[in-house]
C-alpha cells in the first residue's frame, strides 16, 4: 500500500474503536487488517460515510473477501485497494446498536457460541466450524417462532432456524447464503429458513457449489420481528445480545469503502 501502518495494542473492542477513531482524523483512508469481526468494529467505531475505509482480510471465515471479490495473495488485495475507486455501500442498523453488512436471528448466535469453546480448547478451521453447526442443530439450539414484518407486509413463521437480514451474499468459508444480495441496491436482502434436516442439508451443501436455494427470500427497506422466546443476533459473526424482538433499517450510502 505504500503508506503509514500502525499496529493497535488494545484488549477490547472498546479500547480498539478508541484507536480507530483517533486514526480517522489523520488520514485519507482508514484500511483494516483482520476478520469479517475486525472490519464490524471498525465500521461502528468511525463515520464511514465521512471516512473511507478498506480491507486486508487475515481472518478465518472471510465472508468479506468473498463479497468484494479479493483474489489472490494479500499483495494482490494491497495493490487493489490502491489502485481502485471509492464506492458507496449500504449497511445495515440493527435496532439502533450496530452496523452491520450481516445479521441473522436464529441458529447463528448458537453456532457462534459453540465455535468460541471449541476454539478455547485449541480447536481451528472449517472442522471447528462444523462441528459447532451440528451440534447447534442436533442439540442446542430451540427453535422459536415468528411475527414478521418487512415493510407493511406481516407474516407468521413457525420453527424458525434462522432470518438472515444481510447486505452480501456470504457467509464464512465461501458459503453463498443469499445469492441476490447487494452491497448498492439500497435494501435489506431477507432470508427466513425454517425446513427441516434433509432440506437444510441441501441447502448447505448448495451455498459451497452454486449458492443457497433453501427459504423464502425478500427484499425491504426496513425489518422487524417478534419472537415467543428470546433469540441471540449474529452481527458479522460475532454474538450480538439476547431479545425477543428485533428491528432492522437500511442506511443507504453509510460505507464508503475503497475496494
Amino acid at each position: 500500500l505504500d503508506t503509514e501502518i500502525h499496529g493497535l495494542d488494545t484488549t477490547t473492542a472498546e479500547e480498539f474503536g478508541q484507536c480507530a477513531r483517533e486514526l480517522s482524523t489523520r488520514c485519507d483512508v482508514l484500511v483494516a487488517a483482520g476478520g469479517d469481526g475486525t472490519f464490524s468494529d471498525i465500521i461502528n467505531a468511525i463515520d464511514t460515510a465521512q471516512t473511507p475505509v478498506g480491507f486486508l482480510p487475515l481472518g478465518t471465515g472471510n465472508a468479506l473477501r468473498h463479497a468484494l471479490q479479493y483474489k489472490g495473495e494479500l499483495a494482490d488485495v494491497a495493490a487493489r485497494i490502491k489502485n481502485s475507486e471509492i464506492r458507496e455501500y449500504d449497511l445495515i442498523n440493527c435496532d439502533q446498536k450496530r452496523r452491520a453488512f450481516t445479521s441473522s436471528v436464529g441458529i447463528e448466535g448458537t453456532i457462534i457460541r459453540l465455535r468460541q469453546h471449541y476454539r478455547a480448547r485449541g480447536g481451528t478451521g472449517f472442522k471447528t466450524y462444523f462441528r459447532a453447526v451440528l451440534k447447534s442443530y442436533l442439540k442446542n439450539y430451540e427453535r422459536a417462532n415468528a411475527k414478521i414484518t418487512v415493510d407493511d407486509d406481516t407474516f407468521e413463521v413457525r420453527n424458525l432456524l434462522t432470518l438472515m437480514v444481510v447486505k452480501q451474499p456470504y457467509y464464512g468459508f465461501g458459503m453463498k447464503v443469499v445469492p441476490r444480495a447487494r452491497f448498492d441496491d439500497r435494501q435489506l436482502h431477507i432470508l427466513c429458513v425454517s425446513s427441516g434436516l434433509i432440506k437444510t442439508v441441501i441447502g448447505g451443501t448448495a451455498a459451497f457449489i452454486i449458492g443457497n436455494r433453501i427459504g423464502e427470500y425478500c427484499t425491504g427497506r426496513q425489518l422487524r420481528v417478534k419472537l415467543d422466546r428470546p433469540l441471540v443476533l449474529q452481527t458479522d459473526g460475532d454474538e450480538g445480545w439476547a431479545a425477543d424482538s428485533f428491528s432492522f433499517t437500511i442506511l443507504p450510502k453509510a460505507l464508503k469503502i475503497k475496494c
